[in-house]
């Protein structure tokens, strides 16, 4: 995403995402005080939803992100150290920081490591990075793959599938169609897999750069209604919805309306968010042995 897709969305960005809950502001904050860190540089700020908990706990934040306009609504918080700034390339002198945190960001990157050695260059200890665990997407009314909430997997496997299986992936696949078709008579290009890639770039990011702790810091149920759902589309606070057109977006959103009568029960039940922390010692980091 680009500085104008996210300035786009700014106003409505902290309605339409769930607030950081105390248990993983908890062991995110016990991964810091476990490594000493106080004053932090969070690169891709936003609109402070990490960051302003943090600094009601007296750690010291300096926050970096391309988006004015997100960065305005940090400092409405209280966010008063704020810079306009890529994450692979910042103005601080070295070992400017004790830690340098990343939270929700990974699948954003397209050059993860540039940016993790920069945030290393300027901190004193480490890159910590707040990210879900799986990274597999919750279901989504324009198709995805299956949720971990899906049903569980039964004898008869065909091809490595269960019924269940099938009957999910037949499912999912159907629903991409119908958003296909609607895409198309709007001329516009809409990728439903590109929000399944992005969160498993997270995964492949641990994976290429094993870092040096990975800890599970919470496991939080979230129950959401249909209609909770709806409306956050209908807000329009993602950034592949930017420049979709407002007929597209009512055609999309009755689509979704029609379709909620029939969806499977487990697309309605509560679902868990498991989050970790991985942290990245400076010094590995800018060592040279991966390379970007």
């Amino acid at each position: 995403m680009s500085e104008v897709e996210f300035d786009r969305i700014a106003d409505v960005y902290d309605e339409t995402r769930r607030a950081l809950d105390e248990e993983t502001l908890g062991g995110l904050m016990e991964m810091l005080t476990k490594y000493g860190c106080r004053s932090i540089l969070e690169i891709a700020v936003g609109t402070g939803r990490v960051s302003v908990p943090l600094m009601r706990r007296d750690y010291e934040i300096t926050g970096a992100d391309i988006s004015r306009r997100m960065m305005e609504k940090a400092r409405a918080k209280g966010l008063a150290n704020l810079v306009l700034a890529d994450g692979s390339g910042t103005a601080f002198k070295d070992k400017s920081f004790d830690a340098t945190l990343m939270a929700h960001v990974f699948h954003l990157l397209e050059n993860p490591l540039a940016v993790m050695r920069e945030g290393a260059r300027v901190s004193r200890i480490g890159v910590f990075v707040l990210l879900r665990k799986g990274n597999r997407p919750w279901f989504g009314f324009w198709g995805g793959v299956p949720p971990t909430a899906a049903p569980a997997a039964t004898a008869g496997k065909v091809n490595g599938q269960s019924p269940n299986d099938q009957a999910a992936a037949k499912f999912f696949e159907e629903r991409r169609e119908r958003f296909r078709k609607i895409a198309e008579k709007y001329h516009w290009t809409w990728d439903p897999a590109r929000r399944a890639h992005n969160w498993g770039r997270e995964t492949e990011i641990l994976e290429s750069y094993p870092p040096d702790e990975l800890k599970v810091v919470s496991d939080v149920v979230v129950a959401e209604t249909l209609e909770d759902r709806i409306a956050r589309f209908q807000k329009g606070g993602y950034g592949f919805m930017s420049e979709m057109p407002a007929e597209m977006r009512e055609e999309v959103i009755e689509q979704m309306r029609v379709d909620a009568a029939s969806l499977p029960e487990w697309t309605r039940q509560p679902r868990h968010e498991v989050y970790q922390v991985a942290m990245w010692r400076s010094e590995k980091l800018l060592e040279g042995k991966w390379r970007s």
